[in-house]
């Protein structure tokens, strides 16, 4: 019988094949998603309809649902190995209102079609980049992002894409999401793609909020317009 890790309330089945020594590590020492974890409640209400791109092994949406009252969430998860270990995630915490879309999100600006997807170990570190070096490789649907949160009616945008995000709103029509939560990885797209992704946003009518943000987990609030 396989053995179950916790993580913050949340169930993780021990699978060596996904889980492996370094991601494992990082669960036991909390290290996993702790900037996330620790932003989260500061701006989720349970009522929240949340889409998380880059779900990962789906802890977050996990988190949301278990820990934070989240009812309607959707997962876009470009990796087809982490989308049936997040069914697994989900069963084991009881969770059966969650969708999982294997997916890449586009903006608007792109005609949608396949897109290569390179998987490396840690599973975290894959992406659409083909480099560095990665195990394999696989073709996956793509849909545009704007597309994706006005059939859900998404209000809240959690991104974690691996340097996905530079271009991501660049022509989006983010219809009625409020809160943009987005890990920006300098590593992978340097400044200047920091300043693409937070110049698109800006233009979208939406503002860095401090209060929330912390090490690379940004929140991003739509502005209201103020009355004439």
């Amino acid at each position: 019988m396989q053995n179950n890790l916790s993580l913050r309330g949340v169930t993780i089945p021990d699978d060596p094949q996904i889980i492996t020594p370094k991601v494992k590590r990082s669960i036991l020492a909390e290290r996993y998603e702790k900037d996330e974890v620790t932003g989260l409640p500061k701006f989720i209400d349970p009522k929240d309809r949340v889409v998380e791109l880059g779900a990962g092994i789906g802890f977050i949406s996990s988190y949301l649902v278990t820990q934070l009252g989240v009812r309607h969430a959707m997962c876009i998860e470009a990796n087809p190995t982490l989308c049936e270990f997040i069914g697994r995630v989900h069963k084991a915490n009881d969770i059966a209102n969650v969708e999982v879309v294997n997916a890449v999100a586009l903006g608007d600006t792109r005609v949608p079609g396949t897109a290569r997807f390179y998987i490396r170990e840690p599973f975290w570190s894959s992406s659409l980049d083909p480099d560095p070096d990665y195990v394999s490789e696989v073709s996956v649907p793509e849909r545009p992002l704007s597309e994706i949160l006005r059939d859900f009616e998404a209000n809240v945008l959690i991104v974690d894409i691996e340097g996905g995000e530079k271009f991501l709103f660049d022509g989006v029509d983010l219809v009625n999401v409020q809160k943009v939560y987005l890990e920006v990885h300098t590593r992978k797209i340097g400044l200047h793609g920091i300043k693409a992704c937070f110049d698109h946003l800006s233009a979208l009518g939406f503002a860095y909020d401090q209060r929330v943000s912390s090490g690379g987990s940004v929140l991003f609030r739509r502005v209201r317009r103020r009355s004439s």
